[in-house]
């Protein structure tokens, strides 16, 4: 196993499955926690995952197929994407109107009642098909718009420290793509809301 990534929650390696590229994503166990909380907490992270990269897909937003589950041992594998971060990609080219197609993709999860939990430009993948949606492992079904504008108040926050060149027009697209949730209206009313919350704490 090749390792690509090493995060706070888990570990991602490359693999072969069946002859395939595949990704390996283990939950990788806190010390901090009381293990059987734990257990628990990873077991039902994976479990979480692996149904809302199912339900994102149809709901129209492209993410890695899951090929296997396996909450005893904290794993997924899912296939291999290939492609450049939307994050390198921005950084590189500085293509603001991206930010569009991302915030039209956004705009399907919130519909589907899907809180992706840490939206940035690095869990975003230019591929020839379009664009994939990873990491849905602090994801959430809820249909609350609370919930859908701290999604946002997050990745901006997250979006104005990497991409602070394009900050501007890179929101102002990613709005403009977000528009086509019925909810929208509502969404920014509160994203506003949230932000002044934060801002007095």
């Amino acid at each position: 196993m090749e390792l690509i990534k090493k995060g706070a929650e888990a570990e991602l390696y490359r693999i072969m499955y069946n002859g395939r590229p595949a990704v390996l994503k283990r939950r990788i166990p806190k010390r901090y926690r009381v293990p059987i909380l734990d257990e628990r907490i990873r077991k039902t992270r994976t479990r979480r995952e692996a149904r809302l990269l199912d339900r994102a897909r149809r709901a129209g937003v492209l993410t890695p197929e899951v090929y296997s589950v396996d909450d005893r041992r904290m794993e997924i594998i899912m296939e291999y994407v290939p492609g450049e971060r939307a994050k390198e990609y921005l950084l590189r080219t500085g293509d603001a109107s991206l930010m569009k197609e991302i915030g039209e993709n956004i705009a399907r999860l919130h519909s589907s009642g899907i809180v992706h939990g840490d939206l940035t430009t690095s869990n975003i993948i230019l591929t020839e098909r379009g664009l994939y949606f990873i990491d849905f492992g602090l994801g959430a079904v809820s249909h609350s718009i609370e919930d859908f504008a701290v999604d946002l108040v997050c990745f901006e926050k997250s979006f104005i420290a990497t991409h602070s060149d394009i900050a501007e027009d890179g929101w102002a697209a990613l709005a403009d793509g977000y528009s086509s949730f019925s909810e929208a209206p509502r969404v920014w009313k509160r994203f506003e809301e949230v932000k002044r919350r934060a801002r007095y704490l």
